[in-house]
């Protein structure tokens, strides 16, 4: 029994790929947020809200954090193509939405 069970847990951590999933760090003492990201395309109609984090003295590299509408944190990477157009999309209407 012992033997099936190592087996089992063996199997499933061969078979988990750590780079399609995305961390949110827990530990407020670490300077960044996001231990890791995905490059993986996420469709807008999930998102709750988008968070970017900009370069700063507590974290030497941008971080965009996607939470769901299941309420899940998501860590994407910046350097996706896909992310840099969402950033841009999301400046395009922050221009729109302020008053002048």
């Amino acid at each position: 029994m012992a033997v099936r069970v190592a087996l089992l847990l063996g199997l499933l951590l061969v078979s988990h790929h750590p780079g399609d999933t995305a961390i949110l760090e827990a530990n407020s003492n670490l300077s960044c947020r996001c231990l890791k990201s995905t490059r993986s395309f996420i469709p807008p109609e999930k998102y709750s809200s988008v968070e970017v984090r900009p370069v700063g003295s507590s974290c030497r590299r941008l971080e965009v954090v996607i939470k769901l509408k299941s309420l899940k944190k998501v860590c994407v990477d910046p350097d996706t193509t896909w992310v840099k157009q969402l950033l841009q999309d999301l400046r395009h209407l922050r221009k729109k939405k302020a008053p002048r």
